[in-house]
């Protein structure tokens, strides 16, 4: 009987954790399929040339690793500093007001992020292309907004991180 039960703990680890990577391989395959597809209406609504589009997915690929090393930092800041105000748990004021200051320096840092990638931008593209692309990418964020709203509800009981 033990055999049977230690199996079936094997069985649904296994199965569920082949069922955890097909979902991953899904969502990196759908997360291409969206970059692809932002890459081509690029292409298509700023007439780049060839030598100008990739060096816009150079800039691109690298200025999305840094937007997604800052969302993954200020997500880990929100953890810390919702770990600090724990009811019943006294906070440690010097981290508390690290955090906060971390948090606040976020926007500046997605600023400069941004103001960088303009000025790399501008050595090859013209005022009009660059403002192509900012309202390609704007449109962008905003759908995937409005994707992750339908999909994630806010609960009763669940308010977000932000203030």
């Amino acid at each position: 009987m033990r055999t049977v039960f230690v199996a079936l703990i094997v069985a649904a680890v296994f199965f569920g954790s082949a069922e955890a990577q097909d979902q991953t391989a899904r969502q990196n395959q759908l997360r291409q399929q969206v970059m692809q597809r932002l890459l081509q209406n690029v292409r298509a609504q700023t007439g780049m040339t060839d030598e100008h589009f990739e060096r816009y997915r150079e800039i691109a690929r690298r200025s999305m690793a840094s937007r997604n090393e800052i969302q993954r930092r200020e997500r880990e800041l929100w953890r810390g500093l919702e770990g600090q105000m724990r009811p019943g748990v006294a906070a440690n004021e010097d981290r508390v007001v690290a955090l906060i200051d971390s948090l606040i320096a976020v926007p500046a840092q997605q600023i400069q992020l941004a103001r960088g990638e303009q000025e790399e931008y501008a050595e090859f593209l013209t005022p009009v292309q660059r403002a192509q692309l900012v309202l390609i990418h704007r449109r962008f964020q905003n759908n995937i907004q409005q994707i992750m709203q339908r999909r994630l509800p806010n609960r009763p009981g669940q308010g977000s991180r932000e203030p």
